[in-house]
């Protein structure tokens, strides 16, 4: 079903008010683009039923990892780690990533998705392992971290667009009054409280990854909670603390705190704070986001891992104690079956359902999923503002986007070109926002984009090369009340069979820190049901 409204209904709808007043089409868009997600229609083939010809014999293999996102490539680096490298990996996309999938263009590498990675705290030690092959951490002498400067941001960080002009930060002091700024104050010093406190079982409330932190009921009832809920009973009412909350669930759910569960929405401020009173941890991000990050594992994994390949099915053998998985080449349309003795499911739930039926039909959390629209600016030169200069992550004050971040941030402020890398999250019905979602054409997306991006850059479209849009309809799991503490979620990463479980939405959020440890957990799974315990 498609949206009923007129083209500006939809727009403004998703944009919000600002669409009506700012958008400034000419008779013709002088920059290139498109639409450049890959795999919806496999996808929705998949979702109809996908009748496959026979295969032929089975190709046998003793693991075969089934998706090739962050969770499926870390699942693959930990058993390669661990001395077992006969496995193999397939992935519906052209490439690998999931949501951390990134590009190129004219004015250089881009990310589509996610597009940092917080410093690691001192306890994750094997992301930090990951991290260190990558030369981003370096050890020293005195144990303590040290990230490479050149895969951190670099000043400026922050800066956000306020009535005509930029000002530093996240917030405009303009906007907000003393009141509000105390309140804030208030806040941080109760984030501080949490990040010191400890569970009965001496664990601390919020860590990644998550299942590090504490179970005591205390910590676990705030799920129960909407964020908006907790703010007022709290006595957090002023307009710096509440916005502060829907950019965070914006950011990291897409979501609103009205819908964000309570434990989520904290867990988002305490979880990268080592120590009360401490900044949170610093970013770490490159010009094509954490696509950099599944580049070097892609790398590490080889021609063991193939893209291109569309799962349909994943069955009992004969005996029921192996797999016959059924894939499909894109380029060709043939068939291929592999008789696997485990397999890796490193695919989100409502792709699991279509591929799993009968016996191993596997626990379904059925999550609901937040839509997001990206988009990737190419650009001759840096467009003008007016006030603080261009920084990493640009934020447009009362927009319904988080802004965005300039890619090759590291090479400066005032000259060459670049890519911005818009970022809008759809925090509405997800039902309903998906279907405007897909009804929008490469065109409607562009007038969207600079609807919103033109109010501070007047001269954005005469420096546009071109303008390619990601459509994400499943952008990532929405941590709604009730998700944290939800039997289905665990119960869903449990293995069914030979079959065993690996995404970030096992954690009911979607961060990069999440996959990587679901898809260590699985291989581990693995490591130990063949006798291999390293």
């Amino acid at each position: 079903m498609g949206f009923a409204g007129t083209r500006r209904d939809l727009l403004t709808g998703m944009l919000g008010m600002a669409f009506a007043g700012c958008s400034r089409r000419g008779p013709t868009l002088d920059f290139d683009g498109a639409l450049v997600e890959d795999g919806q229609a496999e996808g929705h083939r998949l979702r109809d039923g996908w009748a496959v010809a026979d295969p032929g014999p089975p190709v046998e293999v003793p693991i075969l990892i089934v998706g090739g996102g962050v969770a499926g490539l870390s699942a693959a680096w930990s058993l390669l780690r661990s001395g077992l490298s006969s496995f193999r990996l397939l992935e519906l996309g052209r490439n690998f990533g999931g949501t951390a999938v990134g590009g190129q263009g004219p004015g250089g590498p881009c990310p589509f998705g996610a597009h940092y990675l917080p410093a690691p705290l001192p306890h994750n030690q094997d992301l930090l392992a990951l991290l260190e092959e990558l030369g981003a951490v370096r050890p020293r002498p005195d144990g303590q971290l040290h990230f490479a400067e050149e895969h951190l941001v670099a000043d400026p960080k922050e800066r956000v667009w306020y009535r005509g002009t930029w000002f530093p930060g996240l917030y405009p002091r303009a906007a907000y009054s003393r009141a509000d700024e105390a309140e804030l104050v208030r806040f941080e010093a109760r984030i501080d409280a949490l990040v010191a406190q400890r569970g009965g079982d001496g664990r601390r409330p919020f860590s990644l990854p998550m299942a590090l932190g504490s179970e005591d009921p205390e910590f676990l009832a705030l799920d129960q909670l909407d964020l908006g809920a907790w703010l007022t009973r709290e006595g957090f009412n002023g307009k710096l603390v509440r916005e502060q909350a829907t950019y965070a669930c914006r950011d990291d759910f897409g979501t609103e705190p009205e819908v964000t569960s309570a434990w989520y929405g904290l867990h988002y401020f305490a979880a990268r704070i080592d120590r009360p009173g401490e900044e949170s941890a610093e970013l770490l991000s490159w010009p094509n986001g954490n696509f950099h990050l599944v580049q070097h594992l892609a790398k590490v994994i080889g021609d063991r891992a193939e893209a291109g390949l569309v799962t349909t099915q994943v069955a009992p053998s004969p005996d029921g104690r192996r797999a016959l998985v059924t894939a499909v080449e894109r380029h060709t349309g043939r068939a291929r079956r592999y008789l696997a003795d485990r397999v890796i499911l490193a695919v989100p739930g409502h792709v699991r359902r279509r591929l799993l039926s009968g016996a191993w039909a596997a626990p379904d959390p059925t999550p609901d999923y937040a839509p997001w629209l990206v988009a990737n600016l190419h650009l001759s030169k840096r467009p003008g503002y007016e006030g603080s200069e261009l920084a990493w992550d640009n934020v447009i004050h009362g927009s319904k986007s988080l802004g965005y971040v300039v890619n090759n941030h590291r090479d400066g402020p005032s000259h060459g070109p670049t890519t911005f890398t818009y970022y809008l999250p759809l925090t509405g019905d997800p039902r309903t926002e998906r279907q405007k979602l897909s009804s929008l054409t490469w065109r409607d997306a562009a007038d969207l984009v600079l609807a919103d991006l033109e109010r501070c850059h007047r001269d954005l479209r005469r420096n546009l090369l071109r303008l390619d849009v990601w459509r994400w309809g499943h952008g990532m799991v929405r941590p709604t009340p009730g998700t944290l503490t939800s039997v289905a979620r665990r119960d869903a990463a449990r293995p069914v069979g030979p079959i065993h479980f690996a995404h970030t939405e096992l954690s009911g959020v979607a961060l990069f820190e999440e996959a990587f440890f679901h898809g260590l957990r699985a291989a581990a799974e693995v490591r130990l049901s063949l006798g291999s315990p390293r």
